[in-house]
């Protein structure tokens, strides 16, 4: 199997006026990601809420986005919720049957060691039949793997994909050489630094920019592993772009993909919302530059 690369949206949850999930909403914008040129969807991660999600309405998201992406794309979901081991295998196996292509492992919070980690990480590919991935969610806590890990777990063969969250250079460098001939495909997410990855011999981004912006993402890839010249631009205007949504996450990157003619609003579960009257206005008028009449992207026009 060749390794996972490109842009991987973190996708957010629409929801209807009753807060529940709006599937009709959900299932054309994987369809409009998969005409974007994604290399995959990651689906029930921190920006689908999915700590605001019951487990059906989580296995909801992976079964629909796999039935929507109808094998073009891989689909990825976090499998190990729960409060217990027990309850992470549990659920990694009806993630997997759900159809996830590759279920990802956040960092549980009650590990507090590289060593301990390792030990929870292979009775979880020993237990789970199905490929794996690592996801470093911020939340309930940050924590940032060793690259010595990484190694061990990439050479078991038995990891996929890498949501890397360090938002560290040096470390990205060390973790592509340590991932380097093995399954595991570092897919950091830290968007200022994607290109300097990419030209590193990174393969791809799982990151919120990649919500909203999946075109530029996929271009800046594209170009940037070709040394396009115009991948310096490309970037400048997405870091740009991205630094905007990051305030407002992950209600803003709803607004901003409605304004790219998804059917989709700011709705959210989290009790606060930073979507004030000025916060919206000020999005409005940003992806008025932005976006032209069809929603499609003014500086991938200036590009062409």
């Amino acid at each position: 199997m060749d390794k996972y690369g490109g842009a991987w949206p973190t996708m957010v949850t629409p929801y209807d006026e009753k807060a529940k999930i709006d599937i009709a909403a959900y299932r054309a914008i994987v369809e409009w990601y998969v005409a974007r040129g994604v290399g995959g969807v990651y689906a029930n991660c921190l920006s689908s809420e999915m700590y605001l999600l019951d487990e059906g309405e989580r296995l909801t998201l992976v079964a629909q986005a796999v039935q929507a992406v109808r094998g073009r794309v891989p689909v990825a979901a976090t499998g190990n919720l729960g409060a217990t081991v027990d309850e992470h295998i549990v659920f990694c196996r009806r993630v997997a049957d759900a159809g996830a292509d590759v279920v990802m492992l956040v960092v549980p919070p009650f590990y507090e060691n590289d060593a301990d980690l390792e030990r929870y990480y292979s009775t979880l590919a020993e237990q789970v039949d199905a490929p794996l991935g690592l996801y470093e969610c911020p939340v309930p806590r940050p924590y940032h793997l060793g690259v010595d890990l990484v190694r061990t777990l990439a050479r078991s063969g038995r990891f996929h994909a890498y949501k890397e969250t360090s938002c560290d250079l040096s470390k990205i460098h060390f973790l592509l050489h340590a991932t380097r001939d093995t399954p595991l495909s570092l897919l950091q997410a830290n968007t200022p630094y994607l290109l300097r990855s990419i030209q590193a011999g990174g393969l791809g981004t799982m990151s919120i920019a990649a919500i909203w912006l999946p075109d530029l993402v996929a271009s800046v890839i594209e170009k940037g592993r070709a040394y396009d010249p115009d991948a310096v631009r490309l970037h400048g205007e997405l870091c740009l772009m991205e630094m905007v949504q990051r305030v407002v996450h992950p209600q803003g990157a709803k607004v901003l993909l409605g304004r790219r003619g998804l059917p989709i609003t700011g709705r959210s579960r989290h009790p606060t919302s930073p979507l004030t009257p000025e916060v919206c206005y000020a999005l409005d008028r940003a992806a008025d530059r932005w976006f032209s009449a069809d929603g499609s992207l003014v500086v991938l026009h200036e590009s062409q």
